[in-house]
């Protein structure tokens, strides 16, 4: 959609990716990423959005939410399930749920926050809460399912719903703000645009969803 771009793709840790992108001097670009006001001030953002998908969800071990009286996909508010029970969260360093479930791990105290650098650092925590080293992660629900699908015992794992979040979190393409990312991100806009409409874009979005939450998704879609 593109023919006078050629893309080369590059596979980097979040955190370093992110700072690929501030630099001026070279322009990169990230295929989905959370927009915020603070990332807008280095980082040419899409105004078409290239994914959507369920917003940011718990992973769990089953025998937590039986431990807490609680059913895989129900709805819970991360801040008092933190609070109340004193879980231990792991997060992927540098990335962004938005502003409510960042402004939520901000509050919380460093022995209760675990922040995982690396290439796949989602991964190594879902790891961890299998070995029961930490009690919870943050993620998307696609992802979540993915290495659950992948693990040894990832049948151990489910998922609750977060309350602090919309139902639906659109990602958007971000490029290195200078002339040629400006440039980049125009002609990307006007490929975006009539993707959302092709079959095989809701196909994509749907494809690492487990069945039982992929009607929440479809009702979105065009």
């Amino acid at each position: 959609m593109m023919p006078d771009y050629t893309f080369s793709n590059s596979t980097l840790p979040a955190s370093r990716a992110i700072h690929e992108l501030s630099n001026a001097n070279k322009t990169n670009c990230m295929i989905s990423l959370y927009k915020t006001t603070n990332r807008a001030r280095y980082i040419q953002f899409s105004e078409q959005y290239s994914t959507i998908g369920l917003s940011p969800s718990i992973a769990l071990r089953k025998d937590i939410i039986q431990a807490l009286n609680l059913a895989p996909g129900q709805r819970v508010s991360l801040l008092k399930l933190l609070k109340e029970h004193k879980l231990t969260v792991g997060v992927s360093l540098n990335r962004s749920f938005g502003k409510k479930i960042d402004s939520v791990l901000a509050t919380l105290p460093t022995e209760q926050l675990i922040l995982r650098p690396g290439k796949d650092p989602l991964k190594s925590l879902t790891y961890m809460l299998l070995k029961k080293r930490l009690d919870l992660i943050i993620g998307y629900p696609s992802e979540h399912y993915h290495l659950q699908t992948l693990l040894e015992n990832g049948n151990e794992l489910a998922q609750l719903v977060i309350s602090e979040t919309d139902d639906i979190t659109r990602g958007y393409v971000g490029c290195t703000k200078n002339a040629a990312g400006l440039a980049l991100i125009t002609e990307i806009n006007k490929a975006l645009a009539p993707l959302h409409d092709e079959p095989k874009y809701n196909e994509i979005m749907l494809k690492w969803l487990p069945n039982e939450l992929k009607a929440q998704l479809n009702s979105h879609l065009r």
